[in-house]
């Protein structure tokens, strides 16, 4: 991880100078310089962030109100990594959402907002971008430093609601499966679009609130969930997981069983027609596993009606040019700053 390269710099073992982005004070836009294992407001000297394990911390532990995505991505390590779990199809799902290809990617900058613990960063690090800027609430970007060595690349640990770059910086601002995680969707949204570039793009996604998606069950079973410590939450997953896969699987062939499945049942099977990579049935399981971790556990899950979410786009400067709206969810889109 490197120090973008106006920001002044005292030596240090782990971070080097670099010509990425500058961060700023996320609080009032103004530079900053590093000393020691610390980073301060160059003006009036307050202390923005700590490094600790050569990863900028903005944020204190008490405000991250996402570690369970930390302990998540952290025992999953390899679930929804295309390099590390052979089959698995995440590259194919980013670019067909996102319609990237469609764009001039050569040596653009790209602002990751939310990147857990690095997977779609892995598919990101595909493109032809010159740099990337990628940063999470969660400890989870341990997981991703761990995986992810590119000299392109720059992770940090920030919130969404505050983040240490200057507006209109970046060619390219993508958030995929966060928006709904923060405590305020709304003001995430916006504090994303204020970060691309004039005539910039911008790739936007977010759990859509339809009577269908918030019948699901785990909007009945959060309420406690999410209170419980993480590890009894992960033995559940894990010591069920394998025999309500095939109950799931069982109960998908008849419209009513798949219903009452869908409402109640607290695992998450994914159906064949989800999977166009060639996982075994293990693989599956254990990525069912992930994902009804991360359905039970996240403190906010607030999703946003097609209206609310495309009228912030639309009101943020965007032409929406590619756009996903079912009539479950999620709604995503593609849009470029007029």
């Amino acid at each position: 991880m490197s120090l973008p390269n106006h920001i002044e710099h005292d030596a240090s073992p782990n971070i080097a100078l670099s010509n990425m982005h500058p961060w700023v004070d996320p609080k009032s836009q103004q530079p900053l310089h590093q000393q020691g294992d610390a980073i301060y407001n160059s003006y009036t000297d307050r202390k923005v962030a700590e490094i600790v394990g050569g990863i900028p911390r903005f944020v204190k532990a008490h405000e991250n109100y996402s570690e369970s995505f930390g302990w998540q991505w952290k025992k999953w390590e390899d679930a929804r990594s295309d390099q590390r779990n052979n089959g698995h199809n995440l590259k194919d799902i980013i670019l067909q959402r996102t319609h990237f290809l469609d764009y001039d990617l050569e040596g653009k900058s790209l602002l990751e907002c939310g990147m857990g613990g690095g997977d779609d960063t892995e598919i990101l690090l595909q493109l032809p971008l010159g740099e990337i800027h990628s940063f999470d609430i969660s400890t989870s970007v341990e997981r991703a430093a761990k995986f992810l060595k590119d000299p392109r690349l720059t992770i940090s640990q920030a919130s969404i609601l505050d983040i240490p770059y200057s507006d209109e910086s970046f060619d390219i601002v993508y958030c995929h499966r966060v928006l709904q995680h923060t405590p305020n969707p709304a003001a995430s949204l916006r504090s994303i679009c204020a970060k691309v570039k004039r005539g910039g793009i911008l790739f936007a996604h977010s759990y859509k609130r339809s009577w269908r998606y918030m019948s699901e069950w785990r909007y009945k079973y959060r309420w406690l969930t999410k209170r419980l410590p993480h590890r009894w939450v992960f033995s559940y997953v894990d010591a069920c997981g394998p025999f309500l896969h095939h109950v799931k699987k069982i109960m998908a062939n008849n419209l009513l069983t798949r219903a009452f499945s869908y409402q109640f049942i607290p695992f998450y099977w994914m159906p064949p027609a989800s999977i166009t990579g060639q996982l075994s049935t293990d693989q599956q399981i254990e990525l069912e596993k992930c994902i009804t971790f991360d359905a039970l556990t996240p403190w906010h899950d607030h999703p946003m009606t097609s209206t609310q979410f495309c009228s912030i786009i639309q009101s943020e400067g965007f032409e929406i040019q590619h756009i996903h709206d079912p009539k479950s969810s999620p709604i995503y889109c593609t849009a470029v700053r007029k």
